[in-house]
Order: structure tokens, then C-alpha cells, then sequence
């Protein structure tokens, strides 16, 4: 029979728009969004109308948690917004609810804040005991980018100012722009989420690469062993970035709309016919896949063990060990999942040094999804 191990259930896939995690998204891009940074327009401009008061929140707050910029998670995390009852929450549900904190809870934002830090880069230390002020200097030290040592001690001294300041920054952005953008954004964020809802089916891998159109970091692959529940939130101004919050059980992805309704429907000319986009060009050609490799295709992912593999995939090229050790099943069975999907066309393998290395195609990959998709436009 093989070796028992104690299963893990399938991550959970939701859509969601959420007024607190796309301001989390837009203040992290607002403090990246230096000329030269790749941003867009509409975000350096904002940036760079900010009050001074404001953009020195914005780098201290931000800057101080590692590159990752966990603090300003904390507090919307904090706030729970993915409960049932807080899925549609405002601005003013979000800044009652903070208001609410006492203080001292802002210094355990911190502390978390800054205990992920430490087990991203493993320094293997441990949160001092608060007024242990030089402990605490060698602590925040590894994590700060924008803020210094001293403005750092400076909050974490005087946990009403901390609380008042974050606060202030997250009004303030909302103030400042954000609160107009978002209206105005809103039903596209909609309309964005309800079309992501067809990728419910392909697993979080294949639903990642097709909502982000990009292959998932090794760092999100690493993070995702810790959470349960997978939540794509759709955002106006990423880009071609990826970004995401890992803050278990749960883990939120960010997706840019602009990019994600380019490739997955058809532009109007102002003669009100419809056109194609490359992306729908190359869905027409989907069609070029026969009833049979659509069905190989189709074999060979429906599997949950080979879905894994695909996962593990999407991070970059694994040689076969790599991939046995990551399952954690015999590698007789790991080597008949790889040929069924190498058979597929769905990956490719390369000998080197005695080894072979397994990368996906994604080229196949796309032809498989746009084979589906024309397929089930051409049923309607």
C-alpha cells in the first residue's frame, strides 16, 4: 500500500473585492512608486502629491518591516476583512476599528511584524521583552530599509504615537486620492472578480498563473504549505508585478484588472464590433488542439498528486529528486505522474549530468486553457 501520511485538504479558492486589502496593495505600491520604479503614472503621481507629513508616515510605517512590508499588513489583517460580515466593509468600518485597539496592540503588530522578518531571513532570534531597549535595536535592525533605528525606537517608546500614525496614514491615503480612485475603479474591481470565478476549477496553481500571467515565485510556493485558504483580490494599478499577503491560515493574491480582462475578452472598436486581442487570437487557436490532446491534457491534470507537481513547477525548473522529496511519495509513483504529464506535452524534460530536470510548457499549458475556453464559447 505505501507509506501513510496524514492528508492536507485542497486549498480553497475565493474572489473577493475588499476595500481593506486593496488598500493594503495600493499603499505598498504607493511607497515603491519612485520614478524608475516600472509603476504606473497614476501611482507616482499620487505619491509624489502626497503631503510631506504624509509620505514620511508612508516611508517610516512601511520601512522598517523588511522588503516584504509587513507592519502595515498587521492592522488590516488585524481588522479580519475577509469574515462574512466584513466582505463589503468601508473606509469608516476600518478606521472604527482601529480607533478601538488600545495601543498596546500596535506594539504586538510589531512584534509580528517583525517575528516574520526574523523567520524569513532565519537570524533564529527571538522578540525581546519590551523595555529592553538594546535588544530591541539589535532586533528591528536586520529589517529596516526607509526608517532608521532611532524614529523605530522613537514609536515603539511611545505606542500611543505608533497607534496615532498608523492611523493617520491609512486616513490620510484615502484622503489623499485613493478614496476618488476607488469609486471610480470599483466596477471594473467587480466585474474583474466575477470573470476570475471561471478559474475556480484549475487549482491554485494553474488559477495563479492565469489570473497574474506569471509563474509563481519561490517564495509564494514555500508560503503556501502554511495557509488553507486562497484569496484572489483583483487591484487596478500592479501591473505586471506580483503581489500577495501571506498571513496564515489564509493567503490573499493580488491581481492586476487591466491585464487580466485584456487576456480573457474580446475589446470593442467604436463601431461597436467586436474585435480580437492577441490574447484572443491565440484562443482561436486553441482550437487547433484536437478532441484527443485536449483529452490527454485533461488526463494527465486530473490527478491531485500531478497537480501538485504542476505547483511545485510553476516556481521555476526541479530536477526528479527535488520533486520526489517535495510530495513525499515513493519516487516510482512520482516518475509516472511526470511521464503522463511529459506525454501530455504539459512539461518538458531536460538531461544534464546524469539527472533530469522537469520545467513546465507553458506554451502547452496556454493552448490546453484556450482550447477549453474556445470550446466552451463555441457550445454558447
Amino acid at each position: 500500500m505505501g507509506e501513510l501520511v496524514v492528508g492536507r485538504p485542497a486549498l480553497k479558492l475565493n474572489y473577493v473585492v475588499s476595500l481593506p486589502l486593496d488598500l493594503v496593495s495600493v499603499m505598498s505600491l504607493l511607497y515603491r512608486a519612485v520614478p524608475g520604479s516600472g509603476l504606473d503614472s497614476w501611482l507616482v503621481a499620487t505619491r509624489r502629491a502626497l503631503p510631506d507629513e504624509l509620505r514620511a508616515d508612508l516611508d517610516l510605517l512601511h520601512g522598517f518591516s523588511g522588503r516584504l512590508l509587513y507592519y502595515m499588513e498587521e492592522p488590516v489583517m488585524r481588522f479580519e476583512p475577509l469574515r462574512p460580515d466584513r466582505i463589503n466593509a468601508g473606509m469608516d468600518d476600518l478606521i472604527s476599528f482601529l480607533q478601538a485597539l488600545p495601543a498596546a496592540e500596535y506594539l504586538d503588530m510589531v512584534a509580528n511584524a517583525l517575528d516574520r522578518v526574523h523567520r524569513d531571513i532565519g537570524t533564529g532570534l527571538m522578540t525581546p521583552s519590551w523595555g529592553d531597549e538594546r535588544s530591541w535595536r539589535i532586533y528591528v535592525e536586520p529589517a529596516l530599509t526607509t526608517a532608521s533605528g532611532d524614529e523605530v525606537m522613537t514609536l515603539l517608546n511611545a505606542p500611543e504615537k505608533l497607534k496615532a500614525r498608523t492611523i493617520r496614514l491609512i486616513q490620510g491615503i484615502w484622503d489623499a486620492g485613493y478614496c476618488t480612485e476607488y469609486a471610480a475603479r470599483l466596477p471594473n474591481l467587480a466585474d474583474a472578480a466575477a470573470l476570475a470565478t471561471g478559474t475556480a476549477g484549475f487549482g491554485f496553481a494553474l488559477a495563479f498563473v492565469e489570473l497574474t500571467g506569471n509563474r509563481m515565485p519561490s517564495t509564494l510556493i514555500a508560503g503556501v504549505n502554511q495557509v488553507e485558504h486562497v484569496t484572489f483580490c483583483p487591484t487596478y494599478h500592479l501591473g505586471s508585478f506580483i503581489s500577495y499577503i501571506v498571513y496564515p491560515p489564509d493567503l490573499i493574491v493580488f491581481f492586476s484588472v487591466p491585464e487580466f480582462i485584456q487576456r480573457v475578452r474580446p475589446v470593442q472598436e467604436s463601431n461597436g464590433q467586436v474585435v480580437q486581442d492577441e490574447r484572443h487570437e491565440s484562443l482561436s487557436s486553441g482550437a487547433s488542439l484536437d478532441t484527443e490532446e485536449v483529452l490527454e491534457g485533461l488526463r494527465a491534470l486530473g490527478d491531485a498528486n500531478r497537480l501538485r507537481v504542476i505547483e511545485l513547477l510553476t516556481g521555476g525548473e526541479l530536477y526528479a529528486q527535488e520533486i520526489v522529496g517535495r510530495l513525499g511519495i515513493a519516487q516510482s509513483a512520482v516518475s509516472r505522474h511526470l511521464a503522463l504529464l511529459e506525454r501530455a506535452g504539459l512539461v518538458k524534460v531536460r538531461p544534464r549530468g546524469g539527472m533530469k530536470y522537469y520545467a513546465i510548457d507553458f506554451q502547452r499549458l496556454g493552448s490546453l486553457a484556450d482550447a477549453l475556453r474556445f470550446r466552451g464559447r463555441v457550445d454558447h
